[in-house]
């Protein structure tokens, strides 16, 4: 009986422990992410006693995270209240893409205002090596240029071993197999490191501070050489640990139709991926561009076809998609976002006119704010979505 009671006591303490490590977290969150925001709205919004929040907000204070900032104004007979704001002494965040064709890195801080950032382009003769070794130089202009950073966020194209930190072996990726990014980076920085599915990365960006903050249900895809998509459920990202979890681009759309890199037949990705598509564009115009150029030419009738069909094809497989999981909104990034407005409002009404549940609720679909570069700053939110939930404050104080 001792030792059961001793036991509930413990897992009492950690349930206790954990809690408070959230809320100072939410607290956290709401002040880098709102703007104008005091203490009497904090206990409005998160439900804590004043006194909670006057607690937490006090030890924020004194580890550095936040300041007192200007009054606001009040409507009602008193005091004005304090603005609480993010203190330019609050360390930053550092998040790097590996991407298929450059590696980038960005240095924000908590409200995710860019501090620097760089890219350097990959060759096609690039291996494991090279690449690293690009990272290193990346990481050093980042780290010399500020050396209080809380940690390092990796986004990356997958499968990944997510809780080991390391990059399996992605297709048509300079031959990368088991390398162990995560480690490699935390023991040469002594810093914390984590890495997630650039699409994941990208999700939690734009529910912390793109157009996604409106929202507790929505999916983020992301087109670029493959297709991808992080799926935001109750407010929280959907994951395991493997890094795979919304490969979008292998839904099946043709069942006999046209072979893709998986090895699958009629997989979206087949039909609908950027290298795709640019293929397609040069051989009807004869036009040697990239899919830049060519969205700024989608007023030829040639162009404008078979951005249609791209569009419509990525509405198929978006149908099947939101039937199984009825998000509220869909968001386009990467290189999706360089599609013109109306293709985009032709994914929205195909989508919208396939649905199973028809009129009843409309699904929105409008480009990532942060467009073409939501994977670069997914890479920091992975760090950020950490500290926000607790984790990272409760390993500082361990």
């Amino acid at each position: 009986m001792g030792k059961e009671v001793d036991g509930m006591a413990k897992a009492k303490g950690e349930n206790n422990r954990h809690l408070k490590y959230r809320n100072r977290g939410l607290i956290l969150k709401l002040i880098c992410t709102e703007k104008n925001i005091s203490r009497i709205d904090l206990s409005r919004m998160t439900g804590l006693t004043k006194m909670t929040v006057t607690n937490i907000t006090g030890e924020l204070i004194q580890q550095g995270y936040i300041v007192e900032g200007s009054q606001g104004q009040n409507s009602n007979v008193g005091r004005n209240p304090i603005i609480l704001d993010l203190s330019p002494n609050a360390p930053k965040v550092l998040g790097i893409h590996m991407g298929r064709d450059h590696c980038s890195a960005v240095l924000v801080d908590l409200r995710m205002r860019t501090l620097q950032r760089k890219t350097i382009p990959l060759g096609s003769e690039e291996t494991g090596e090279t690449i690293i070794e690009k990272v290193f130089q990346l990481t050093d202009e980042m780290t010399n240029w500020e050396n209080n950073i809380l940690g390092c966020g990796i986004s990356a194209v997958g499968p990944l071993d997510v809780e080991n930190k390391m990059i399996l072996n992605p297709p048509n990726y300079f031959g990368i197999q088991n390398l162990p990014i995560g480690d490699i980076l935390s023991e040469r920085y002594c810093m914390d490191v984590f890495i997630d599915n650039d699409t994941n990365g990208s999700a939690l960006a734009e529910k912390l501070y793109g157009s996604g903050k409106g929202y507790s249900n929505f999916l983020y895809v992301g087109i670029d050489n493959g297709i991808g998509s992080g799926i935001i459920t109750d407010d929280v990202l959907y994951q395991d640990n493997s890094g795979m979890v919304g490969e979008f681009g292998h839904v099946i759309i043709n069942y006999d139709g046209e072979l893709c890199s998986c090895g699958n037949r009629g997989c979206l990705e087949a039909y609908a991926s950027i290298p795709i598509i640019e293929k397609r564009l040069q051989k009807v115009t004869g036009k040697k561009l990239g899919f830049t150029a060519f969205c700024q030419l989608h007023e030829d009738p040639l162009v404008h076809e078979i951005l249609c069909d791209m569009a419509d094809k990525i509405a198929c497989a978006l149908t099947g998609v939101v039937n199984m999981l009825n998000p509220s909104a869909i968001f386009i990034g990467h290189c999706g976002a360089l599609l013109n407005d109306i293709y985009i409002q032709r994914i929205e009404d195909r989508v919208n006119a396939m649905k199973l549940s028809g009129n009843y609720q409309t699904v929105r679909v409008q480009k990532s704010f942060f467009g073409e570069d939501a994977p670069l700053f997914g890479s920091a939110c992975i760090v950020l979505n950490r500290l926000f939930d607790g984790k990272i404050l409760a390993h500082l104080d361990a």
